[in-house]
């Protein structure tokens, strides 16, 4: 949650890059309407089912604190057309990019 926190934080250089912050979690449409409210600047979206974290090929099995499958830490960027233009898969579920990192990115891959 520290991260999403940071990523709020941050939300005028992101606005300022024309970029919005999505966030797919593996909770509950309840618990994401919850952490939606938390933070008004991110978009939260519920993957309860998995579908697009399968989809993106970004689940990290039996890692969760009771054993169920999460995401491993991942960032996406893309484009105006629906194009990935930059993909950063964290080494480990503890790992996650600073919002510098995530600025840098951008400015790298977007802009």
């Amino acid at each position: 949650m520290a991260e999403l926190v940071q990523l709020d934080r941050r939300h005028e250089s992101f606005e300022k890059r024309g970029v919005r912050v999505v966030v797919v979690s593996v909770e509950g449409t309840e618990d994401a309407a919850k952490t939606q409210a938390q933070f008004p600047r991110l978009t939260v979206l519920a993957d309860e089912s998995l579908g697009l974290s399968k989809a993106l090929g970004v689940i990290h099995e039996h890692a969760g604190p009771d054993g169920s499958d999460i995401d491993t830490p991942t960032t996406v960027l893309v484009d105006k057309r629906g194009t990935v233009r930059w993909l950063y898969r964290s080494p480990s579920v503890a790992v996650r990019l600073s919002p510098d990192e995530v600025l840098n990115a951008i400015d790298e891959h977007l802009h």
